[in-house]
């Protein structure tokens, strides 16, 4: 392998080692709770507490209505039994039956409306917590998938690491340098594959002449982008 292609090996495992880390750092970034699996979980305690607010309504006016019939038993019972003689007392006492009544049928009407309300908030409640299920459901794959991910992307990074120490014993140190000071100004591309007689990275033809006197060397650049290059037909 001519110093070229030590370089465009090098430079292979670089880029392999920057995708692997980017990769793993967005790999990082999606483990653990998602928005959408928080947005679910407050949803169904939203759906929860509704749920259970009305059914605190429903019993309160159950209990409302229930002391209501029984205080107004309590004063019929007193009208006709005969006890009350004072006339004042009596036209008191029926006014007060006809007044409770109808506060007894205010209460009914609004445990009716709590009834339904609370048997539309349960059956939101049981919908909220069927979607949380869900969205659970389908982050743990996604976590599962990822943390295998984390763990091939790691190990393939060591393999890299390894090759990459092993190339950089070969490769000459005035090489390495001028490789990378390539790769800080072209981009992180400091060789270039040349196909059909022309740089790959600008477009630039390498004039015949110029191709005959790179047969004499282990490294040539193009005349334009001034990148190192390597003929298609060297690449390992």
């Amino acid at each position: 392998m001519n110093r070229a292609a030590h370089l465009y090996r090098l430079q292979q495992l670089d880029q392999e080692e920057e995708s692997l880390r980017r990769r793993l750092r967005e790999v990082a970034a999606a483990l653990g709770e998602t928005p959408a699996l928080r947005e679910a979980r407050q949803a169904a305690a939203r759906a929860a507490d509704e749920a259970h607010r009305w059914a605190v309504r429903q019993r309160d006016l159950e209990l409302a209505v229930r002391g209501l019939r029984d205080e107004i038993a309590s004063a019929e019972r007193t009208l006709y039994n005969g006890s009350i003689r004072n006339p004042k007392a009596l036209d008191d006492l029926q006014k007060k039956v006809l007044s409770l009544k109808k506060l007894q049928e205010k209460r009914e009407e609004e445990l009716l409306e709590a009834m339904i309300a609370r048997e539309e908030a349960e059956d939101a409640q049981k919908q909220a917590q069927a979607h949380l299920a869900e969205v659970e459901s389908a982050w743990r794959r996604d976590q599962a998938a990822l943390e295998a991910e984390k763990g091939q992307l790691e190990g393939r990074l060591t393999e890299v690491g390894r090759a990459r120490a092993a190339l950089l014993s070969a490769i000459p140190r005035e090489d390495l340098e001028l490789y990378r000071n390539l790769r800080r100004t072209k981009g992180g591309l400091a060789v270039a594959v040349m196909r059909s007689g022309a740089c790959t990275a600008c477009g630039m033809e390498v004039p015949s002449g110029r191709l005959e006197r790179a047969r004499e060397t282990d490294l040539f650049f193009c005349g334009n982008c001034e990148r190192i290059l390597i003929p298609e037909e060297a690449i390992p």
